[in-house]
């Protein structure tokens, strides 16, 4: 049975164009996927006003929809907050969990609250998942070994590719990559970097969407990912805006094997 996944990421409400929240609306509908995955940083600077419509634009889309916090959802500069209740505003406007799980006869997803207030690094948008989130996605894993597809979304990729190295990597990403892969996961999505990207890591796919309605880009028109599952089959296909309508623009294909996921792409 095909599972479709539409994942958006890095939508930055107070930077957004408007043009293309309604193209988003619009492919929803269009495509009716199985669940609607946001990777964080659903705004720009964790205003009430960028929350409230980042809100707006939550209740238009159809469900199940899981969504998860990224660096630039917490305050900015506002240190009292940042590190005293970073969440408080995204909790009272987008609600309490910030980990997530979507469950459905043809897949389990789970979120993962990747952003930091601040760490000893002078970047503090980077990202980091801890062991007792780590041990958490396992149980879940182990809990329910009959889905078709079970996937993780978390704002902060797992692994950096060269455009986007000089961001520095998820904390604990390789200690992740290795006892998740143990695990089963199938699936990691995430954002952070504004670049689309699919891949296999540890038997894993690993696949990054680009920002989905800001003006905010950095080298690649806007983005988001569809994702299609069938039995051992899987494709990342990046839709990019065209000018007046998103559309595909490159497709991954993946094939499951006993050491996990590989890659069907041509060198």
């Amino acid at each position: 049975m095909t599972s479709r996944i539409l994942h958006l990421s890095d939508l930055h409400f107070g930077r957004h164009r408007p043009a293309l929240v309604e193209a988003v609306v619009a492919l929803t509908q269009t495509l009716a996927p199985d669940l609607i995955a946001i990777s964080g940083d659903l705004t720009q600077r964790a205003r009430r006003r960028e929350l409230d419509a980042a809100r707006a634009f939550l209740a238009r889309l159809p469900s199940p929809l899981l969504r998860v916090p990224g660096n630039h959802d917490m305050p900015g500069w506002q240190l009292w907050e940042r590190f005293g209740d970073p969440w408080r505003k995204w909790r009272s406007r987008l609600g309490p969990d910030l980990e997530p799980v979507v469950e459905t006869d043809r897949l389990l997803a789970f979120g993962i609250n990747s952003a930091r207030p601040g760490g000893l690094y002078r970047d503090w948008s980077r990202g980091r998942i801890d062991p007792a989130q780590i041990e958490r996605i396992e149980g879940l894993l182990a809990a329910r070994e009959e889905q078709s597809l079970r996937l993780l979304i978390a704002h902060h990729p797992l692994l950096l590719t060269p455009p986007g190295a000089h961001r520095g990597l998820m904390g604990n990403a390789e200690l992740a990559l290795s006892r998740l892969a143990t695990a089963g996961l199938d699936l990691a999505l995430g954002g952070h970097i504004h670049l689309g990207y699919a891949g296999v890591v540890n038997g894993i796919v690993i696949a990054h969407a680009g920002t989905g309605t800001s003006d905010r880009l950095v080298g690649e028109p806007n983005g988001c990912n569809l994702i299609t599952a069938d039995g051992d089959l899987l494709q990342v296909a990046h839709w990019q805006w065209q000018g007046d309508r998103f559309a595909p623009a490159a497709e991954h294909r993946f094939q499951r094997s006993p050491a996990g996921w590989r890659s069907e792409d041509k060198a």
